[in-house]
């Protein structure tokens, strides 16, 4: 019998005695005790259902603690206490003070509704605890005292960056002492900070990880808040104390900068039952969700005529007829609404997508496609047929929903539903006409690129101009920009062959050492209340790809942060590939971008940089986001990969030991804010016999379904995290070549989760040729869980599992002609722009969401609401 089985035997038996002593106090008549064991019982039945070996003693929760009917009934009695106890105490309400202090506030809590007028600090405060954000923003103010109840060895290891934080260890923290005993073993530094507690506004502990007094239970930090509660009666504190939500371990993660080393490592619990359920991540085969049963179960719902159906009949049938009539009638009209809206969207695009395709054809008959102008407007031809497009799955939903309306309804309202009908058909012509018209500015494209002579690019790309201090800054403002600000090489407008093998020249550490201090080639144009991070960047010559995720970084609070506040020079390294240069140039760009004196600026520095290094991002080819988000994440890393992690060599699990190989002991914050780890199990189907790898990553690449025009996000993300069937698997077990079950899961969760949309692909029936799949991805703008695709080890870490939409990169059009955008939440404004190049605007939150989407940018790090600029 395993040891998690009688762990799991204790809970059971704990759970079936709450239950009857539950039982006891309802028969007393003692409501009170009944309400707060049989939550108890609840709270605990909860606990053992999320259990994952859960499925497998099934049975045995059952004949311990009933069936679903039996705990319904439970509920049901709970309910009934629930809502006696609510009806006496608002009785009570009316009576003074006096009355309610005979109650003891802590012997019941019953459900109450929360105030909206609090605040999320006072609401903390309220329920003992305190968040990240308000214990830095009293560690501005310097009015906190921090009690740090981690062990002294993890405290000397790393500890926080504050004058009033000090060390109590854990261990010399007894259950039943006095303030006084305590105060007596501490050191001698820490005993005057011991004795501020009177005087500082407030007082806070903090251990590893605990999140408020429960679940901290019995633990060093739960004994020392019971001390100074209880065992403390020379001092009075100004407020009640609190415990931090989330610990030290969160607290780094959000404020890296207030420790002395934020890439610490929580010290492993030493519990043998945790260790055996790493190592098992299955079970059970039949645990684990094949990718061609998602597939399969996709085509199906799209021959099926899949829609989005917000009126779902109702499952209780004892509903009154005119209800149901009610709701159909809602259902009609929201349908009805749907379109209108469609219309009018679609009929502003259409005027504004025929006005630009009359442009582009008297441009290209010029000659003039490749000019400054032409580029302009076939960029904006590009996102008016994207916004056409998405009318168009529009269309079909709306065409799907109304389908779905006649099936139900039996007596439909035929002139309304023949209404919507004919302006569905009307739409759908005029989609046609708009697909044939696209169809043949590509054949004029294509031709055009045909034409274009060849050339050979410059072995090292030109370095940018040095400008001198009256050059930098224009001296008036320039009124007209031209869209494609061209440099020394987008005079040649011809398709280059690059060696990618050639390894790049390295400038001299001396040279790169004055890359802090040297004038940089912004060519600034000067605005009038530009608005800080809403600066815009010139294209340099098809450059869009590189504007786009620039915008995207420098929208990534934490990394912005990092890069104005100068903290990112403590940790360059200049004994990398790069010198630390890359790091330099970023840094430097997104102090111009946020500064908020300037319309829009130009990244020559940074492109010369990364042209050194990557010749893929000298000449002037459209170049893929994806891959120059990807190199420059791992040049970021390598520039600023300085921070050394000591390793702890006895005890360390696996995803450690694959972590620490991977950083080779040495972490950077950009791998802090950026990097997650994926686990590989590989399950043997004939022996059971489990194998697991590790591999870090800075983004997710996801798969999007072939026949499917519309999916979610989720969609995708079950197909990535879905087993695959392996063939000749040589399993160490049995010893020959087996099939196996191949699953991902991710072990470690970045606080920046970076999804890349697999658009294009290679095509077998165009000679390998690369396509882009043009599907309408569905994305949350908040609340994306990553719960069902996170491995064991990570669902036990205090970190959020739910992230929030900050930034998005989109493209339009095609592999060979495309253009780049970005759609960015600014949190200083707390609301979302559109990044095109050197042009910012306001968008919209409904418009966030499109068939264009590339990259998406996702973070659970709260918002940096008071933003530090120099």
């Amino acid at each position: 019998m395993s040891t998690f089985f009688l762990f799991a035997c204790r809970l059971l038996s704990t759970a079936k005695k709450l239950h009857l002593i539950a039982e006891g106090y309802l028969r007393d008549g003692d409501e009170e005790a009944a309400y707060i064991s049989y939550m108890k019982y609840f709270n605990m039945l909860s606990f053992i259902h999320k259990k994952p070996d859960y499925t497998q003693y099934k049975v045995t929760v059952q004949d311990m603690l009933g069936d679903n009917a039996a705990n319904r009934r439970t509920m049901d009695k709970l309910e009934i206490i629930t809502d006696s106890l609510s009806k006496r105490y608002e009785k009570l309400q009316p009576s003074t003070a006096v009355e309610n202090s005979n109650i003891n506030s802590e012997q019941i809590s019953l459900p109450v509704a929360v105030n909206s007028s609090l605040s999320p600090s006072e609401e903390y405060a309220r329920l003992g605890v305190i968040s990240c954000e308000e214990l830095y923003k009293r560690m501005q103010q310097q009015s906190v005292l921090v009690m740090d109840c981690r062990s002294s060895v993890d405290y000397a290891n790393s500890h926080l960056s504050y004058q009033w934080a000090f060390n109590v260890p854990e261990e010399i923290i007894t259950p039943g002492m006095s303030a006084g005993k305590l105060q007596a073993r501490l050191s001698s530094k820490d005993k005057a900070s011991w004795a501020s507690r009177s005087v500082k506004e407030s007082v806070v502990l903090m251990d590893w990880n605990s999140a408020n007094v429960q679940s901290a239970g019995t633990s060093p930090i739960a004994t020392l808040l019971d001390i100074l509660k209880n065992w403390d009666p020379d001092v009075s504190y100004r407020a009640p104390i609190q415990i931090l939500d989330g610990g030290y371990e969160y607290f780094i993660v959000l404020y890296p900068s207030y420790s002395t080393n934020p890439c610490i490592i929580k010290p492993k619990i030493n519990n043998n039952d945790i260790d055996t359920i790493d190592d098992i991540e299955y079970p059970s085969i039949k645990d684990i969700t094949m990718k061609e049963d998602i597939l399969n179960d996709l085509d199906a719902k799209e021959n099926k005529r899949p829609s989005i159906n917000r009126a779902n009949k109702p499952t209780n049938f004892r509903i009154q007829q005119n209800q149901i009539r009610e709701q159909q009638s809602a259902h009609i009209k929201e349908i009805i609404r749907d379109q209108t809206a469609l219309l009018q969207r679609a009929e502003e695009n259409d005027r504004l997508l025929e006005n630009a395709s009359k442009k582009w054809r008297r441009l290209h008959s010029e000659g003039a496609a490749q000019s400054s102008e032409g580029q302009e407007s076939l960029y904006n031809l590009l996102q008016l047929e994207n916004e056409s497009q998405d009318n168009q799955f529009e269309n079909i939903r709306i065409r799907d929903m109304v389908i779905k309306y006649k099936d139900e309804v039996a007596q439909a309202d035929d002139e309304t539903t023949r209404h919507i009908e004919s302006k569905i058909a009307e739409r759908q012509m005029l989609d046609e006409r708009h697909e044939r018209d696209r169809l043949e500015r590509e054949r004029l494209l294509a031709f055009a690129r045909e034409m274009k002579p060849q050339y050979k690019p410059p072995a090292e790309p030109v370095a940018p101009p040095t400008i001198t201090p009256t050059e930098e800054r224009p001296p008036s403002p320039i009124i007209e920009i031209e869209h494609t600000i061209p440099d020394e090489q987008t005079v040649i407008n011809t398709r280059p062959v690059y060696d990618r093998a050639t390894k790049p020249r390295i400038e001299s550490r001396a040279a790169v050492q004055t890359a802090a201090t040297r004038i940089r080639d912004f060519s600034p144009v000067i605005g009038h209340n530009v608005g800080r991070g809403l600066t815009g960047l010139k294209n340099l010559g098809n450059t869009c790809y590189m504007n786009s995720i620039l915008q995207c970084l420098a929208n990534t609070n934490h990394l912005m942060d990092f890069c104005v506040s100068n903290e990112y020079k403590k940790y360059i390294s200049y004994q990398n590939k790069t010198n630390g240069q890359v790091i330099e140039e970023v840094a430097a760009l997104i102090k111009e971008l946020w500064n908020g004196q300037y319309k829009c600026v130009a990244s020559r520095d940074l492109r010369y940089v990364v042209g050194q290094y990557q010749k893929t991002f000298r000449g002037v080819d459209q170049q893929d986001s994806h891959e120059f988000l990807t190199i420059l994440m791992d040049w970021l890393h390598s520039d600023l990969q300085t921070i050394k992690v000591p390793r702890r060599l006895d005890n360390e699990l696996a995803w450690e030991k694959a972590w620490l190989q991977f950083t080779k002991s040495q972490e950077s914050m950009i791998l802090h804010i950026f990097y997650g780890q994926i686990k590989s199990t590989v399950k043997c189907v004939t022996c059971s016999k489990e194998s697991a790898t590790y591999e870090c990553f800075s983004n997710l690449s996801m798969e999007l379904p072939q026949n499917a025009n519309l999916c979610q996000l989720s969609q995708c993300m079950d197909m990535y995290f879905s087993g695959e069937k392996i063939y000749g698997w040589n399993c160490p077990k049995c010893n020959t070549k087996r099939d196996a079950i191949k699953k991902l899961d991710i072990s470690k969760l970045p606080p920046v989760l970076v999804v890349h949309l697999k658009r294009f692909y290679a095509d077998p029936s165009n000679n390998g040729a690369y396509v882009k799949k043009q599907n309408y991805v569905q994305f949350p703008l908040e609340n994306l869980d990553m719960k069902p695709y996170i491995a064991r080890v990570e669902s036990r870490a205090s970190t959020p599992k739910s992230y929030r939409l900050y930034a998005v990169s989109n493209h339009y059009g095609t592999m060979e002609g495309g253009h780049y955008t970005a759609f960015c939440k600014s949190t200083y404004y707390d609301r979302w722009f559109k990044f095109d190049d050197q042009v910012v605007s306001p968008l919209d939150s409904s418009n966030v969401v499109s068939s264009a989407a590339y990259i998406l940018f996702y973070t659970w790090l709260p918002p940096l609401r008071s933003l530090q600029f120099n």
